[in-house]
C-alpha cells in the first residue's frame, strides 16, 4: 500500500546567527537543526528552508514564498500581517557592545548622541522604537547599517564605530568561539530590548498553530530543544537584565 506523500511547508530564513547563517554554501545554525527535529517528529509535513533577507522577508511573505518563520517576533513589523504566533521557544534580547577602555564603564552606553552606532540592515531595535527604516535610523541616530552581526563586530574591532548592537545569543556564542576577545570588549549589562522568540505561521497555512505548538511541546518535554541550545552554546536572556 502506497504511503501518502508529505506536503511541504516553506520556512523563511535570513542571516541571523546563531539561528541561521550559511557556511561554505551550506545552511547552518539553530533553525536548520530545529527543522530536522520537526521533520523527525512527524510524517505529515516536510519543513524546508526558503532563504530571504531581513528586509525582503515581508515582501516574500506577501508573495507567498513561505508560510512560517522561526525565532521571530510579531513586534518586528508583523503586526498587520495575517499570522498566528506560537508559544515561546526562546528568550532573547539585544545588547550594546564597545571596545573596552580604562575610562569606559557601563555609563558609556547610556548616551547615544555623538557616537557612531552600527547595526544590521532590516533588524528592529528598541532604542529606535522598533523602526527598521534605514533612512530614519541614519537620519535620526547616525546609525550605520551592515549586512550581518559578524560585520558589526568587525567594525567595532577595527574601531570604525563606537557602539554596536548584537543579539545576546550571538555575543555569547561569539565569545565562546573567540575567548581571546573577551578582555577587549565591554558589553552592556542591560538590554536595548528583550523579546520572546517564537514562530509566526500564516493564518491560512496547511497546518494550524495548535498542531505546531504540540510539536514544540513534545520537543521541549523530551529535552531535544534544551540539548540543541546547549549544542549551539545558547544562553537565554535573563528576565532581570533590563534597563
Amino acid at each position: 500500500m502506497a504511503t501518502q506523500a508529505r506536503q511541504t511547508l516553506a520556512v523563511g530564513v535570513y542571516d541571523y546567527p546563531p539561528f541561521y547563517q550559511t557556511h561554505m554554501g551550506e545552511a547552518d545554525g539553530v533553525i536548520p537543526d530545529v527543522l530536522h527535529l520537526l521533520n523527525q517528529a512527524q510524517s505529515e509535513v516536510e519543513f524546508v528552508l526558503y532563504a530571504t533577507t531581513a528586509r525582503r522577508r515581508y515582501k516574500d511573505f506577501q508573495d507567498g514564498k513561505f508560510d512560517l518563520l522561526l525565532f521571530e517576533n510579531r513586534q518586528w513589523g508583523w503586526q498587520d500581517y495575517p499570522v498566528h504566533a506560537s508559544e515561546t521557544l526562546f528568550s532573547g534580547g539585544e545588547v550594546w557592545v564597545t571596545m573596552a577602555a580604562s575610562d569606559r564603564h557601563q555609563s558609556y552606553f547610556k548616551q547615544l548622541q555623538g557616537k557612531t552606532l552600527v547595526g544590521v540592515l532590516g533588524y528592529h531595535y528598541g532604542f529606535a522604537d522598533l523602526d527598521a527604516d534605514p533612512h530614519r535610523l541614519h537620519q535620526h541616530f547616525g546609525m550605520q547599517l551592515v549586512d550581518s552581526q559578524d560585520k558589526v563586530m568587525e567594525l567595532l574591532l577595527q574601531e570604525r564605530a563606537d557602539m554596536g548592537l548584537v543579539a545576546y545569543s550571538f555575543i555569547n556564542r561569539y565569545l565562546h568561539q573567540h575567548p581571546e576577545l573577551k578582555p577587549r570588549l565591554l558589553i552592556s549589562d542591560t538590554f536595548d530590548q528583550q523579546y520572546q522568540h517564537g514562530a509566526l505561521l500564516r493564518e491560512d497555512a496547511t497546518i494550524t498553530i495548535e498542531w505546531l505548538n504540540s510539536l514544540f511541546s513534545r520537543l521541549k518535554d523530551n529535552g531535544q530543544l534544551r540539548a540543541l541550545w546547549h549544542q549551539h552554546h545558547l544562553l537565554q536572556a535573563p528576565e532581570s537584565k533590563s534597563p
